[in-house]
């Protein structure tokens, strides 16, 4: 679910912080930066001559040849410490993995993309379905923009590890926590007023923009992040939760939500316990994200059916003012118009309510 989805990647997300903020024992070891020193000394001299017999793939990532020192001395240790029976290492604060055409941790970014697509898939279908009179309507649309957007920045991240691409996936994961939490209280409050969504919207973007500016300057605050993610998450969680616990004999549909939220509950043990890649490939991060590649289809299956609800809900608010206006002896009709209710999806039969509409010929139907 929204909360869901969005909390939970944010701890994730925070959970790679603080290993990353611990010392890593591979990187640390003798054995690498004997490595690394012997390496930068006979392979850097020239980086010229470097770029020139350089792969085109690894120049557009920026493969520097310190880069290509690091990559090359974290196999060496690897190799050696296995040879005398001791554990795998983290380096930098993360697992070994065999890059693929420069892409430093390839499963995740293809999970990361196939956590994305959904967003851009099911938006098309939710317009496909729903009308764009419906309340929360422009609501979702930027929910998806949001999501795709966070998912992109984690393929991103993945791809290549550098300050702006950790930069960004972290404060992008924090968009999707905070959006969330901005969302409940516009399904809660309603969009109609529309004062009342700028203020709620001025107060969330407000919020966003002091996190990102925090960050972004100096040397990132990954203790802050984390107390900022759990805070919002958590409370997050909690409301969204509670919401679909009080409306879940009015409607029904609300299991795919708890669904959904249970499912990521399950999931994020994943990264509970981690351990080294298998393949040197998967890890556990990268099987969270496999793990939660369908359920953005079941939460916008939720978001579909709640759209209806609301539909339906509007369409009753349209007949009463029909069915309790003036239609006395002076043969008033009601001042709905035929026109919008066939644009917000209403049938002008209405089996047994007798509901007289005013027409644009001013014909009672």
């Amino acid at each position: 679910m929204v909360n869901g989805l969005g909390f939970l990647y944010g701890l994730v997300s925070m959970a790679t912080c603080v290993v990353m903020t611990t010392a890593s024992a591979g990187d640390g070891s003798w054995l690498f930066h004997r490595c690394m020193w012997d390496c930068n000394k006979q392979a850097c001299r020239d980086e010229t001559g470097f770029r020139s017999i350089q792969p085109w793939y690894l120049r557009w990532l920026q493969w520097s040849c310190v880069d290509e020192c690091d990559y090359h001395c974290m196999w060496h240790t690897v190799e050696e410490m296995l040879q005398h029976n001791r554990q795998v290492p983290q380096f930098h604060g993360k697992w070994p993995f065999v890059r693929f055409y420069g892409i430093q941790e390839p499963a995740s970014v293809l999970f990361s993309i196939l956590n994305g697509l959904p967003h851009i898939y099911m938006i098309f279908k939710f317009r496909q379905t729903i009308s764009a009179s419906t309340p929360m309507y422009i609501v979702w649309h930027i929910y998806a923009m949001v999501g795709a957007n966070t998912w992109f920045w984690s393929a991103v991240f993945h791809a290549r590890d550098k300050p702006f691409t950790e930069l960004m996936d972290y404060c992008c994961a924090f968009s999707i926590v905070l959006f969330s939490f901005c969302i409940l209280w516009l399904r809660i409050l309603g969009t109609e007023n529309r004062l009342m969504v700028g203020a709620i919207s001025t107060v969330f973007l407000s919020l966003y923009v002091y996190h990102v500016r925090y960050l972004a300057q100096g040397r990132f605050d990954y203790g802050y992040n984390m107390k900022a993610n759990i805070a919002i998450g958590l409370l997050n969680a909690a409301c969204w939760l509670t919401w679909c616990f009080r409306r879940r004999r009015e409607q029904p549909y609300v299991w795919k939500a708890a669904t959904v939220s249970l499912s990521l509950m399950l999931l994020i043990s994943l990264e509970l316990g981690d351990f080294p890649p298998y393949l040197w490939i998967f890890d556990a991060h990268s099987l969270w994200h496999a793990g939660t590649v369908w359920l953005p289809f079941l939460w916008y299956s939720f978001v579909i059916d709640d759209s209806h609800y609301l539909m339906n809900l509007q369409h009753k608010q349209l007949k009463v003012p029909a069915a309790n206006g003036d239609t006395g002896a002076s043969g008033d009709t009601s001042d709905v118009n035929v026109d919008d209710m066939q644009t917000n999806g209403v049938s002008s039969a209405s089996g047994d309510d007798n509901i007289r509409i005013r027409t644009p010929f001013n014909k009672s139907l």
